[in-house]
């Protein structure tokens, strides 16, 4: 590169990292998806009579009549929370048919079932009510997502809602007819309830006997060979690719992703994929996740590429996070990327760059020997008065939002610097938090257990 580009490069580095990081830090972690947002509250109908719970066993009824009150109570919840999860489903684009008819369908495959197959089911609704499969596909993962009343206590007196499971039945009939959705839902809840962090996934996996798992893995070989005929090609490449990297065909795997790449859109297209489709890595990511793996010069130059093609194309913050891991932190690109993966929500960006900001607070930091990256810190002199330690608290303030407890313990220590001891219990007392969702390990046991020793010696 000609020194000549140098200024050019560096004046576009400070306004690019000062778009990122102008952006309300606080409010980094705070979206959430419209769809999984949906409360129901329900009134109770008089006519079913339900009783309370007797030790561990539920006890909805104490006569045929009134068990029959209950489980009419459930079929009620059941279409009502239907019926309303479908309205706000086709509002968001995730149904493509009206609720009315949405219901319909299901009610009508619910009383097929014992004189019908799930794949017969499913072709015969598609022929009556005139929609593609796709579209019943489409239908059976909405019908997987509605939310149960939000009481507990009720919950607990009546029988359990079915519309997961008839869900899950209404995709297997469309895996069996295989529908390329259905296929990929079902698989990527099977490989996602493989990992470390598969919880979420497993219910949806358990609800597919292995011997179908089986028939469906080789559908997605066979899609695999049509991949270019429909718009999920790439992600049935992709997913192929994982299993058999986990499998350690990871030749096979690499090829699968390359084709994967050539064939994606790195932009995001509206429609491309259902709202409500499970999460899967991208191609790019798949590919240089697995090139990182294998250390040599060369593996390790393809990777960088893959995770820039991402990073400059996909503006994916998942690949600019990864890009600037393969970079020297003195260098402005770091920032750069690092700084767009942070304002995007990656976490251990957010971590990074509050270090970074931390280091660069002093005169003496080696990060800014480098010209280019002092250039691109000026607008922060004036901006900040002078003081990067200041951003840097704000990026631990947003990565403690995301609920990195060592951020939160930094801060702890900050405040109880300053003499601020309210300040010290808050943050201590979010160290010290159980974790949110159910039956989620705990990331720092012994943070926590340091957040309550503290906590119990701090004075009121």
């Amino acid at each position: 590169m000609s020194s000549s580009r140098l200024p050019t490069r560096g004046s576009v580095l400070a306004r690019a990292v000062k778009c990122y990081l102008s952006c309300n830090v606080h409010q980094i972690a705070a979206n959430t998806n419209a769809l999984g947002a949906l409360k129901h509250s329900f009134q109770p109908i008089k006519r079913a009579r339900v009783t309370g719970i007797d030790g561990a066993r539920r006890a909805y009824a104490t006569s045929s009549g009134q068990r029959h009150d209950v489980q009419r109570y459930r079929k009620d919840v059941d279409e009502r929370g239907r019926l309303g999860y479908y309205v706000l489903s086709k509002q968001q684009g995730a149904l493509h048919m009206e609720s009315a008819k949405a219901n319909a369908i299901v009610k009508e495959f619910l009383a097929k079932q014992k004189t019908m197959d799930h794949r017969s089911n499913i072709q015969h609704l598609a022929t009556k009510y005139r929609v593609s499969i796709e579209d019943l596909a489409s239908l059976a993962i909405v019908t997987f997502k509605v939310p149960d009343i939000s009481d507990k206590k009720r919950r607990a007196e009546i029988p359990p809602s079915q519309n997961a499971p008839l869900g899950g039945c209404m995709l297997q009939g469309c895996a069996q007819a295989e529908e390329p959705l259905a296929i990929m839902q079902v698989l990527t809840a099977v490989y996602l309830a493989g990992s470390t962090d598969g919880a979420p996934y497993r219910t949806l996996a358990s609800l597919f006997p292995q011997a179908e798992v089986a028939k469906y893995r080789k559908i997605l070989e066979t899609l695999c060979t049509k991949a270019k005929t429909f718009p999920l090609g790439p992600e049935v490449l992709t997913l192929q690719g994982l299993f058999l990297e986990r499998e350690g065909r990871t030749d096979r795997a690499k090829e699968l992703y390359t084709e994967a790449v050539q064939r994606c859109h790195f932009k995001f297209t509206p429609g491309s994929r259902h709202p409500l489709q499970l999460p899967l890595v991208t191609p790019w990511n798949a590919l240089g996740y697995l090139l990182k793996t294998e250390k040599t010069p060369d593996a390790q130059m393809q990777a960088r590429e893959c995770f820039k093609k991402g990073a400059v194309e996909g503006d994916d913050p998942l690949s600019c996070y990864e890009l600037a891991t393969l970079l020297d932190k003195a260098d402005p690109d770091w920032l750069l990327y690092t700084s767009k993966a942070a304002a995007s929500g990656h976490r251990q960006a957010t971590v990074d760059l509050a270090d970074f900001y931390h280091e660069a607070s002093s005169k003496d930091s080696p990060l800014l020997e480098n010209s280019l990256m002092r250039k691109a810190l000026n607008w922060l002199l004036e901006w900040k008065r002078g003081d990067p330690a200041i951003l840097a608290r704000e990026w631990l303030q947003a990565a403690s939002s995301m609920d990195h407890k060592p951020s939160a313990l930094q801060l702890a220590d900050y405040h109880e610097s300053i003499g601020d001891k309210e300040g010290t219990k808050d943050y201590l007392r979010k160290v010290a938090e159980l974790p949110s969702s159910p039956g989620q390990t705990e990331e720092w046991p012994q943070l926590v257990q340091a957040a309550k020793r503290r906590l119990a010696g701090i004075t009121t």
